[in-house]
């Protein structure tokens, strides 16, 4: 069987890129714990726009930029202004009243 030059350069070339290529960096995320010493249960949001904080979770949090610029709201479905805008990384274990959280990305 006869192999097509055009065919197998094409499929090396992706083989090349594929091989290549670096894995994508990963988006921001809001990490939430149940107590304020943030070493127990969490839960991550890492959701573009609205994600509703479990009311379990607010004993301290962690908000990590790795590139989108995030707010929190006081009211459930980031209704009203925000009450806080991140725009790089924090992390304050001593609890917080915030009841959603916006990911703009």
């Amino acid at each position: 069987m006869e192999t097509k030059p055009f065919t197998y350069m094409m499929f090396v070339s992706v083989c090349l890129i594929l091989a290549s290529a670096q894995p994508a960096k990963g988006g921001s995320y809001f990490t939430a714990w149940e107590s304020a010493v943030c070493n127990n249960e969490t839960v991550r949001y890492n959701e573009c726009w609205c994600s509703n904080i479990n009311d379990k979770f607010r004993g301290g949090y962690e908000f990590v930029n790795q590139g989108q610029i995030a707010a929190a709201y006081n009211t459930e479905l980031c209704n009203g202004p925000p009450h806080t805008r991140f725009s790089g990384s924090v992390q304050d274990c001593s609890g917080f009243g915030w009841k959603s959280f916006f990911i703009q990305c």
